[in-house]
This record gives structure tokens, sequence and C-alpha cells, in this order.
């Protein structure tokens, strides 16, 4: 059995075992490593010690117990802390506030669990984070999570620091250049956008071992939360004027610097994985090949979701998280706009669904409002939403952690197929 399998068992023992006391040198025996050996492989896979995944991992299993009614004290309790005051403390520490802060501002979703054979996860404690800071003379700044505001998941690859800056990180050098590159000449125009902060000797980013770090400008206000949008349509005509500005900004670009994406491939090549889950008519793929070329394409956001979006007293304040830009048809972010908004409330049964279709069309006004669509783009707007949903179900499916979304995004495919018409 190679490490990555070892490491994998070990991952999987520690969440089953959540609530039970993790001896460490009792993993230790188990992967059949010595302490030293065993804690370097953790690490280097991982991304931090054995014992910080512990308590990150019973944390953020008892912000999901707190959000179904758990109280505080028999939550510590049942994840091993010898007292309240000892859980407040560790909480506090990871979360930078107390439970019943946490609770108010995010809900908690049930953690999903981690698989790294499935998938490259990237987990850097705020310590190492602490340490790189100095590259940018940032190593006073206090380090904190961020959590997404429609789901209360914490983010895996980046940390505010302090109130001013972002520190972003991957393995994937061509993402982090993407944000570079579109901050930096987004910068240029009037749109705001999350300025890059140079290192102490001058470079865009930081290279530590295999990842790529990048500091930028904290843009002010908060992520946009789906709810809001559902109780107030007009938000989402906002949103379609200021993606019609990023477009008309991004037209400036050279389009040879991006990855140029086949949304009828793609879709081509999911429809099989997802058929057995949902009917679609037999002429879904004829009639989107008829009118796919004379869809106009251009540099997208692509990643456009309640998350990436900031604002502020209601004013729009700025796009983030560039890592996907590519060039697409550009109704695609409208679309793949749209379905983020629905999916992040689908579940909710305090939201009125009904009212997603006044703002996909509020989406669509907006945009236009600065940028008209062709006919062939209005005719195209239902097949690309569900071609996004195809290629999203056909991606979750293949993922242990995304079983749930997959299953939100098939529900939704059926709902949108019944409320949209051709």
């Amino acid at each position: 059995m190679d490490n990555r399998k070892i490491i994998q068992n070990i991952l999987d023992y520690i969440e089953n075992n959540l609530k039970a006391e993790i001896n460490i040198g009792e993993l230790c025996s188990t992967a059949g490593y010595s302490h030293v050996h065993f804690c370097r492989l953790f690490l280097y896979y991982v991304g931090m010690s054995p014992s910080e995944y512990i308590t990150r991992r019973k944390l953020i299993h008892a912000v999901y117990d707190m959000s179904n009614g758990m109280t505080n004290v028999d939550i510590a309790l049942s994840y091993g802390f010898d007292t309240y005051a000892g859980f407040y403390k560790a909480f506090k520490r990871e979360f930078n506030c107390s439970p019943s802060e946490f609770i108010k501002s995010y809900k908690g979703e049930k953690p999903y669990k981690i698989n790294i054979l499935q998938e490259e996860h990237i987990m850097i404690s705020k310590n190492k984070i602490q340490k790189l800071l100095r590259h940018w003379n940032l190593q006073d700044e206090n380090v904190a999570n961020i959590y997404n505001e429609n789901t209360g998941r914490q983010n895996e690859n980046a940390y505010y620091i302090g109130d001013d800056y972002v520190i972003k990180f991957s393995a994937n050098y061509g993402s982090i250049k993407n944000n570079i590159r579109i901050a930096n000449s987004l910068a240029e125009s009037d749109l705001p956008v999350a300025e890059i902060i140079k290192t102490a000797d001058g470079s865009d980013y930081l290279q530590n071992g295999e990842l790529y770090f990048v500091v930028t400008k904290r843009i002010k206000g908060s992520q946009l939360k789906c709810e809001d949008i559902f109780k107030n349509t007009n938000i989402a005509y906002k949103i379609g004027e200021n993606i019609a500005k990023l477009h008309n900004a991004l037209k400036t670009f050279d389009e040879s610097n991006f990855r140029k994406a086949n949304i009828l491939y793609d879709v081509k090549s999911a429809l099989p994985k997802v058929q057995d889950f949902v009917n679609l008519s037999d002429d879904f793929l004829e009639e989107f090949s008829f009118i796919i070329d004379k869809l106009p394409a251009q540099i997208i956001h692509r990643d456009i979701n309640p998350s990436n979006m900031i604002f502020d007293k209601g004013e729009f304040k700025g796009f983030i998280d560039f890592d996907l830009t590519e060039v697409n048809i550009k109704i695609f972010d409208i679309c793949y706009c749209a379905t983020a908004i629905l999916s992040e409330c689908f579940n909710n049964c305090e939201i009125d669904k009904s009212k997603w279709l006044e703002i996909f069309s509020n989406l669509v006004n907006g945009y236009e409002s600065i940028t008209p669509l062709s006919e062939y783009e209005k005719q195209a707007l239902p097949y690309v939403i569900y071609s996004i949903q195809i290629i999203c179900i056909a991606y979750f499916s293949q993922f242990d952690k995304f079983n749930s979304l997959a299953q939100i995004n098939i529900d939704m495919l059926k709902w949108i197929i019944d409320k949209l018409e051709f």
C-alpha cells in the first residue's frame, strides 16, 4: 500500500472516531511508521500536523452539531474537551469568534469527508501562513479563517490577513497566474478589483515548496447571500449590469493567455452520466449543436456565484476569485450565476423558489442594459442552463464529498426543466 493510501486510511479512522480519544502514537502504529516519519508524511499530504487536523475536524463537526440544536457544553464534552472553557478557547482560536457568534453569522452544513485519493486537498495552518507573511512585511497581522457566507464552510485555500488583506494559495500556478493577470489588468479600468500586493522583493507571488501564494487588498464588504437576492430580486439586475461591465473590460485582454472552453463537448461527455437521473428531450443536443456556433465567445469570469460577489450596504463592490477564468460563450456567466444562486437556496424551505425565474430574468435584463444580447443568445439561454447543470452533476458525482451537492443539482435540473420552456 502506498503512502497516500495509508494516510487516507488514517484520515478515515480519525473521521469515524472524532468523539473518542485519538492517540497519535496509536495512529503511528496503525500506519506502521515511526512518530517522526508519520508526522512528516501527514504534513506532506494533508498540510498540517495530525493534532492540528484532529482539532480542526472536531471543531468543524461541532459547528454542525450546534446548528442542529445541541448545547455547547454537551458538544464540548462529546468531542473530548475536558471543560467548556477549553472548547471555547480552541473554537475562538480556530474561528476567530465565539461559538454563539459563529452560529448567528453562518449556517452549519454537514462536513464532508476529506479524501486525498480523489482530489488534491491543500490545508495550511495559520502558523505556517504567519511565517510566510514576512515576505510581505505582514508578519504582525492577525491570520483569520474565511467562511462562505452562504454555507458556513471554511475556505481551504485562503485566509484574511488583518482587516485589509487576503492571502490565497494553490499548487496550480495557472490559477494563481490568472488572478494576478486579471487583477493587474482590471486595475487600469474603473472596475473595483482586489489589488495585488507585491512581496518585499517586488514579486507578484511567492513560491514555497510546491505551493504558490499571492496577497491582495481586501475588497471592503461581504459575500452576497443568496437569501438576500430572493428577498430583493432587484439585486439580480445589479449583478447582471456588473457582469456586462466586467465582460466589456475583459474583451481587451489577450485571449491566447487563457484556456479555451468547449461547452458543447463538455455536455456531450457528461450527458451519459446524467441520463439515468433526468429526462431531457432527445432534441436537446441536436438543437444546441445547431445554435452554439452563433454564440459570441470571449474571456469570462467562469465562477460567478454569490460567494464571489462582494456587496456593501446594497452596493456592488466587486468580483473576486478569477481562478477559473477562461474563453467561453459570454452568456455562460449569466447562466452560471443564475444556477449558483438557486443551488445555494434550493433546499431552504423558507425560500420561495418560484422567484428564481424573476431573478434569472433580472440578471438578463441587467446585462442587456449595458450590452444587448443577440436573438441567438436569448434563444440559447435554457440550453446553457441545462448544460451547466449536466456538467455540474457529472463532476460532483465523481467525489464522495459532493454526494449531497450532486443530488441537489439533480433535483434542481428536474425543477428547472419543469419551469423553463424552450
